[in-house]
């Protein structure tokens, strides 16, 4: 079919325990990875498709439906979200990202999608711009911290798919105290959300956790474009997974951590 490539490992359910993906997830760094296992399994009953190259080649991309896509794109309903895509660094300077972003856009041909879309940047949910699509792809949007929205229009008409305009609205509808965001998607990041929240507990510091339940509720509450683990404090996004207790007890107005 005209959406496998000849170089790359389809992973599904039924094959994931024996293929390769959980040792290249782990090797390839990212501040999104390792992937947590159920939330992979549970993704893949909407729609979600790993590719891995093969071997001796290192790398994955992860994508999915642009109406189950656990990023908040808004006008994706007849895209294709690349919601991850990594490789080797020896892979950079050579094709190999080149071979899975032919792997996505050949599937959502195949499928009569009519655009395949990515967000940019830099930290945990983004794809590194330095294996970023080249021509073809357009820059659709931009939007916090320097992320941008790329996407590939396969056929038209279409109207553009665009980021969110109301993200100061969505933190502030989080209420007054300390909510940490997060997608699940990440194991790592949900523990340290679950650390977090239990140093501010022990401060007597009202906090919760704010992880939505499926992929549109999180695009509708999503608090920045990476959206897989944000901090706010009293309705305003203070940042990601950089922020430390001390940052948010200063934020806070100057309450101690405990020793």
């Amino acid at each position: 079919m005209p959406h496998h490539g000849r170089d790359t490992v389809t992973v599904s359910p039924p094959t994931f325990e024996r293929s390769a993906f959980a040792q290249v997830d782990a090797g390839l760094p990212a501040g999104h990875a390792p992937m947590d296992r159920d939330w992979l399994m549970a993704r893949f009953a909407e729609g979600l498709q790993i590719r891995l190259l093969k071997q001796p080649d290192t790398g994955l991309v992860i994508f999915q439906p642009g109406k189950l896509a656990w990023r908040p794109i808004e006008g994706a309903d007849r895209a294709l979200v690349v919601q991850d895509l990594r490789i080797a660094p020896d892979l950079v300077g050579r094709d190999g990202a080149a071979r899975l972003w032919s792997v996505v856009e050949g599937f959502a041909r195949y499928y009569g999608l009519a655009a395949v879309l990515a967000l940019i940047g830099r930290g945990p949910g983004l794809i590194a711009p330095e294996v970023a699509p080249g021509r073809g792809w357009l820059t659709l949007d931009e939007g916090p911290g320097g992320v941008r929205l790329i996407g590939r229009i396969l056929q038209g008409p279409l109207a553009l798919p665009h980021l969110p305009r109301d993200w100061d609205a969505r933190a502030k509808a989080l209420g007054p105290g300390v909510v940490i965001q997060t997608t699940g998607e990440c194991r790592a990041l949900a523990d340290r959300a679950r650390r977090m929240l239990s140093g501010l507990s022990a401060l007597r510091i009202p906090a919760r956790h704010d992880c939505p339940a499926d992929a549109c509720a999180l695009r509708r509450r999503a608090v920045r474009p990476d959206a897989v683990y944000s901090v706010i404090v009293d309705g305003q996004v203070i940042g990601g997974p950089e922020v430390t207790l001390d940052m948010i007890l200063d934020r806070l107005g100057g309450a101690q951590s405990p020793s």
